[in-house]
């Protein structure tokens, strides 16, 4: 009896032994399964409301209501306005000195010298400065030192193209020097000795002005870029966008020595924009668009989009315009630039942090230690993130799950 009982209980342990077993096994399943399931929420990140800005790129092309300001003889002229000011009627705005006894080079060299002296005269009569703090100057005497050595080595080298620039920044950091220290005698004498200098430039000519004085109104600017007669606002009506593309296509015009300068006839510009039938309907004539040029430091501005053409095969183009003319005068014919199709405001979240409960979009927010469902709107897509909108935006600040 004693024998058999043994082999009960150790049947019985055998028994025992083996649930143990499965009982272990199936806990490290489920813990294994749970693990798995739900160890990717346990991973967080801060998310934070960010702006997708959507923009279209295009290659740009200004055209403007102007004529070339020719004479007919061959001559320096000492402007009375600055470049780019209205000239109004019976107003004298210039005097041209005939140079018919200098060559071509002679008159290039002094109109360009006449022209910078002039502007450093306009620039010094009118005090305009970046600074205006005693703060500032430390690096206006640094700016002031190193214009002048800079200067005086493109002088001494030839290089009078850099030494324009150069002595644009010294007349620059003489006008802030004396805006900041008060010392306004500074900027006279400097006046004074410009004016000497315009005079005596104006003298060796040997010549006498004649004033020129305007019969109309328009806006002066000293210099052409060739394109003056292609790209010209009475081409705009109704011209196709293949007649667009051939003056696209058109190189720049020499003048001269008898045109100095070009007569703008209205505020208003043109910006006109190349592309397909496809890229048009993206846009809504009568509507103003953001349009950044890469001039300068990306500068924008607030253009109407006029018109929108498209032709038989597909191409098309769009007309934008403007009636800030000071911002044109600078602009090179062709412009690279972008057009602000929208902003979108919103969570940014990582693509995988995405989920859909029930039909729903969401998210899973961490809240101490506790994991929380929150629906979500998307309203914008990356590469590799969404822009979304929470339904509950209190608990906006909460770690989003990935």
């Amino acid at each position: 009896m004693r024998g058999k009982k043994s082999v009960r209980i150790y049947k019985q342990a055998v028994v025992n032994t083996v649930i143990l077993v499965v009982i272990l096994g199936l806990f490290l399943y489920l813990g294994i399964q749970f693990s798995r399931n739900f160890s990717s929420f346990v991973s967080t990140q801060r998310t934070q409301v960010v702006t997708d800005t959507d923009y279209a790129f295009f290659r740009g092309y200004v055209f403007r209501d102007e004529s070339i300001l020719e004479y007919s003889r061959r001559g320096i002229i000492d402007y009375y306005v600055e470049d780019g000011e209205r000239v109004g009627v019976n107003r004298q705005y210039a005097v041209f000195y005939p140079a018919e006894h200098f060559s071509d080079d002679e008159i290039s060299e002094k109109q360009s010298e006449l022209n910078d002296i002039s502007k450093s005269i306009s620039r010094l009569r009118s005090g305009v400065s970046g600074a205006g703090f005693v703060s500032d100057i430390a690096h206006i005497n640094e700016v002031l030192s190193g214009s002048y050595y800079s200067y005086i080595d493109s002088v001494l080298s030839g290089d009078y193209s850099s030494a324009n620039r150069q002595g644009e920044d010294l007349v620059g950091a003489l006008v802030d020097y004396s805006v900041v220290t008060g010392r306004d005698g500074i900027a006279e004498d400097i006046v004074k000795s410009l004016e000497r200098e315009k005079q005596e430039l104006i003298e060796s000519l040997g010549v006498a002005g004649e004033p020129l004085i305007s019969t109309a109104g328009f806006y002066l600017f000293y210099e052409n870029d060739g394109y003056e007669k292609v790209f010209r606002t009475d081409t705009l009506e109704d011209i196709t966008p293949d007649r667009l593309t051939e003056l696209t296509d058109a190189a720049p015009e020499k003048y001269g020595d008898k045109v100095v300068g070009k007569k703008v006839h209205s505020p208003k510009w043109y910006l006109a924009l190349p592309c397909d039938e496809a890229q048009s309907l993206n846009y809504a004539e009568g509507r103003n668009y953001e349009v950044t040029f890469s001039k300068d430091d990306a500068i924008s501005i607030s253009m109407l989009l006029e018109a929108i053409r498209v032709d038989d095969d597909g191409d098309a183009y769009l007309l934008l315009s403007s009636y800030d003319l000071s911002f044109s005068k600078d602009l090179a014919r062709v412009q690279d630039i972008k057009i602000l199709m929208g902003a979108t405001t919103g969570y940014r979240i990582p693509s995988e942090a995405l989920k859909k409960v029930n039909g729903e979009d969401g998210v899973y927010i961490l809240i101490g230690t506790a994991i929380e469902f929150r629906r979500v709107t998307v309203i914008g897509k990356g590469n590799g993130y969404y822009i979304v909108n929470t339904y509950e935006k209190d608990r906006a600040e909460n770690e989003i799950g990935g």
